[in-house]
């Protein structure tokens, strides 16, 4: 992805308007931003109207607007006002915005405030406001019922990436020519691909090449008198003269708004209250007599945030993995303890210090700190320093698990062992080895680590067991210390101790090692110097477990295949790349977390649910590709064939 491009600061003009200086003209119409919002976008694209038609329709449970160009997020809140005024359905609101030069959060606090913009929802943006970094953000208001999708990034790249169903387009860039790129014919075109039938738009513009872009992108558009003196605006209904693309699948109906989750470690917990806090009950169900007994049964469980040179997918999942967090009610108080990445040498510290240089992310997200400055910041004295990463954490899982399973909403049995899972009454029920049901819902999530495989039947997708063993020195062996470290050993501060490890080899015994031990120390010792002998005698060896990853190191999140209907399609899935895999409906895998645990269990406790009800999809095609449970079938079916 290219590196993001923030809006140089922001200026006002001699009427007090807010004016953008990388475009040369002002953001709202001088005439009055709110009226402008609220006539041009609510009314043009008949919000009022759709949704009081809505009104006691149980199958229209949501509704999505999809606009270019959020710029001060004016006709986001003239939306948010309006829907609070709408009456009954729909239940739920996604606004989903693509802005390819965000401005800097004081800018756009002083904006709004110039504009007049109502206090308590301007402080709910900018509360939330997130760092200038390329991707999908997600901002919850209205208790959650409304959320808002930032899309940071070119919208040429971005929204043929989207998935979601748009009800409703708002096209509010800069004008053609002045911001071509946001009028682009491919663009539009683009747009139409994610158009439900009979979507409304909207847009102040009323160029002729813009009517002649969305004509070819399968809009009727009509002119219109403008807003407060201009001539004319356009507003326009999806539909296509010829056949085109099927149009955006319709949400999911199920039977019911239940949904059991096999397995009660980090996933587990996390994926059950992220459905419960979209109003799903959720059973947990845990083969041993208490949760947290596999792979995540550490004192910590840190963040391991990954950065690339060219923002490859890991680096990108992991990020957007890291901003779900600030949505989740069990952490949204704390304060993280930040983490450090020590340079290995000066080689290195070169590569990052071009590498930060390239991706220009801002210094709240990460930067690079010198020898003094990274002491200073871990409380260690240190022989080298690294990349300061403020947002990274270290939680206690059991901690986090137990404030997830106590979620209302949730239930969790213990000591049931599920044996079989089977479709059955539209649904998924779980039987034990004596074939007794344990659980049946609408929706099934495995999150079961290394069982997960053998309980869907997917043979395409191997696990790699993986044992870790972390070990425990204490503060006065080593020092105070207050942050994560991370090279290569990683670290973190507990009460009276120092979490240090975790190994990652293929051991099958669970006993603790004093090999494994002094391997953690001494690789400590090569980030931070000292003598891990010393050390040593003053350890003692931490938990031990087996964590699960896959062969490319990608965690399995989403729908799972049905692999006995990709078999017999295999001829016709092997000749087209197209065709969609054939999926088990309603059955989900959260698996493969490897050592990241804590990270894709947030991601996932997003989006699942999101996949479950229909939402926009809170993350890139590409990189829910990338973490796709069915993305080796099709290799399977090759060589099979080959075989």
């Amino acid at each position: 992805m290219p590196a993001l491009d923030p809006h140089p600061p922001l200026a006002f003009d001699e009427t007090g308007a807010p004016l953008s200086t990388l475009y040369g003209d002002v953001f709202r119409s001088r005439a009055g931003a709110w009226s402008e919002a609220r006539a041009v976008f609510v009314e043009g694209c008949e919000l009022p109207q759709r949704w009081g038609a809505r009104a006691g329709d149980v199958e229209c449970a949501s509704f999505t607007i999809l606009e270019l160009g959020f710029g001060l997020g004016v006709t986001f809140l003239a939306t948010l006002q309006a829907w609070r005024e709408r009456g009954g359905a729909p239940a739920r609101l996604h606004y989903v915005s693509v802005e390819a030069h965000p401005l800097a959060a004081d800018d756009l606090r002083r904006a709004l405030e110039a504009l007049g913009a109502p206090a308590h929802d301007a402080q709910g943006l900018l509360s939330q406001w997130p760092d200038a970094l390329p991707g999908l953000h997600r901002l919850l208001f209205e208790d959650g019922t409304v959320t808002l999708t930032l899309c940071f990034g070119d919208a040429l790249a971005l929204v043929p990436k989207l998935r979601l169903g748009a009800d409703a387009f708002f096209l509010d860039g800069f004008s053609p020519a002045r911001n071509p790129r946001m009028w682009d014919p491919a663009l539009m075109r683009a747009l139409g691909r994610l158009a439900r039938p009979g979507a409304t738009l909207a847009t102040w513009s009323a160029a002729g090449a813009v009517r002649e872009a969305l004509h070819g992108a399968g809009f009727e558009v009509e002119r219109v008198a403008g807003h407060a003196g201009k001539r004319h605006r356009l507003r326009g209904r999806y539909a296509p003269r010829w056949r085109g693309p099927a149009p955006p699948d319709p949400p999911p109906r199920w039977p019911a708004r239940t949904a059991l989750v096999v397995g009660a470690g980090l996933a587990g917990a996390a994926v059950a209250a992220g459905f419960a806090r979209r109003g799903w009950q959720a059973t947990v169900l845990e083969s041993a007599a208490a949760p947290l007994r596999g792979g995540s049964a550490q004192p910590l469980c840190a963040d391991h945030l990954h950065l690339s040179p060219d923002d490859n997918p890991l680096a990108r999942l992991t990020r957007s993995a890291l901003g779900w967090r600030k949505l989740d009610a069990a952490l949204a108080s704390r304060v993280p303890l930040g983490k450090l990445l020590v340079d290995a040498d000066e080689r290195e510290h070169a590569a990052r210090a071009a590498m930060l240089e390239r991706l220009g992310f801002p210094g709240s997200f990460v930067r690079q700190l010198a020898r003094d400055e990274a002491s200073d910041a871990i409380g260690l004295g240190l022989p080298r320093g690294g990349l300061w990463l403020p947002g990274c954490d270290a939680l206690d899982p059991s901690t986090l698990a137990s404030a997830w399973l106590a979620t209302p909403g949730v239930a969790l049995r213990c000591g049931a062992v599920v044996a079989t899972l089977e479709p059955a009454n539209g649904g998924w029920i779980a039987r034990d080895a004596a074939g007794r049901p344990l659980g049946e819902a609408a929706v099934a999530i495995l999150a079961n680590a290394g069982d997960a495989a053998r309980l869907s039947g997917i043979g395409s997708f191997a696990l790699r067991r993986v044992r870790g063993q972390s070990t425990l020195v204490g503060r006065e062996r080593i020092g105070a210390l207050r942050a994560v470290l991370g090279g290569d050993a990683y670290a973190a501060p507990l009460a009276d101790t120092i979490l240090v490890g975790a190994s990652f080899d293929d051991g099958a015994s669970l006993e603790p090692s004093a090999d494994v031990d002094a391997g953690n120390l001494g690789r400590l010792a090569r980030m931070i110097g000292g003598d891990p002998r010393d050390w040593l005698a003053g350890a003692r060896s931490g938990p031990v477990g087996h964590r699960y990853a896959s062969s490319d190191r990608m965690p399995a999140i989403g729908t799972l295949p049905d692999e006995a209907a990709a078999l017999r399609e295999a001829a016709a899935l092997l000749r087209n790349d197209r065709l969609p895999l054939p999926r088990a409906p309603g059955l989900y895998g959260a698996f493969a977390f490897g050592s990241r645990g804590l990270l894709w269990a947030t991601l996932a406790a997003g989006l699942l649910p999101a996949l479950a009800e229909g939402d926009p999809l809170p993350l890139e095609s590409d990189l829910l590709r990338a973490i796709d449970p069915g993305r080796l079938v099709r290799r399977m079916l090759r060589r099979r064939r080959g075989g």
